[in-house]
């Protein structure tokens, strides 16, 4: 099934062979057609990056920069538009090295079909689309596996301090309870002792709402670690803390 009209890229240093192409691919086609000579003129078109090119037709054996050059120079340069490589007689090696550095295709030059150049141009942009939707799942595969990483670490960190912290929080409790009691007791009855008095049970009460905060988060985490779509448990919680903060300063 064709895909359309494609944005075609020509590259050969036969400008009669170039000029055939291009007129083949406009006319029969109804495709877009840019030509370059040389390697270096590829590589200038590709390299300013206002153009997209559907397909790229790249000749092998050019004078200074050959195919497998723009090629590597591709690759160096992560574009990724698919190539189809033209040989000559006898250059199956070349398309080896074509091969393995990306090219989707190769054509010899003297075999080449009018009748079926169509279809190899389909089946290049069909094959690019498969391998571009098949490297986005294998990097949203890679992500969901990082994600998973991150989360258990999360997990074992904040299951690893809660404790730390609640016990931390309990001996500041219970130093207030003990320890400021004895404070009291050093003030005479008045309105000094009744504004320590005042300052440590707002200081008791705030880490009442420390303890109790620390204690929800614990649990929302693992609510949510554990996919459990639980509103009404989590909205409770939220109360939870909202009432234990709501203490009047003295």
């Amino acid at each position: 099934m064709s895909l359309g009209s494609a944005h075609i890229l020509l590259v050969d240093d036969d400008e009669a062979f170039l000029k055939f192409l291009a007129t083949v691919l406009k006319d029969e086609y109804r495709h877009r057609v840019e030509t370059a000579g040389s390697g270096e003129e590829a590589v200038e078109r590709l390299q300013n990056g206002r153009t997209y090119f559907d397909v790229i037709f790249l000749d092998y054996f050019m004078p200074g920069m050959t195919g497998l050059d723009v090629m590597r120079w591709m690759n160096e340069h992560k574009i990724s538009t698919p190539v189809v490589v033209l040989t000559g007689a006898g250059n199956e090696q070349v398309a080896v090295e074509a091969m393995k550095l990306g090219a989707y295709d190769y054509l010899r030059k003297e075999e080449i079909d009018i009748q079926h150049l169509g279809t190899v141009i389909d089946a290049t942009r069909e094959r690019h689309l498969f391998r571009i939707s098949r490297e986005l799942e294998e990097e949203q595969a890679k992500e969901i596996v990082l994600n998973n990483e991150a989360t258990e670490k999360l997990r074992w960190t904040i299951n690893s301090l809660t404790p730390s912290l609640n016990s931390a929080l309990a001996n500041i409790a219970a130093e207030l309870e003990i320890n400021g009691l004895r404070v009291l007791e050093t003030f005479p009855d008045g309105p000094e002792k009744e504004r320590i008095k005042g300052i440590l049970e707002s200081v008791r009460a705030q880490v009442g709402v420390l303890e109790s905060g620390i204690n929800t988060f614990l649990r929302l985490y693992q609510l949510v670690y554990a996919h459990h779509a639980m509103t009404p448990a989590i909205e409770l919680m939220k109360k939870e803390v909202e009432e234990k903060a709501r203490i009047p300063l003295k």
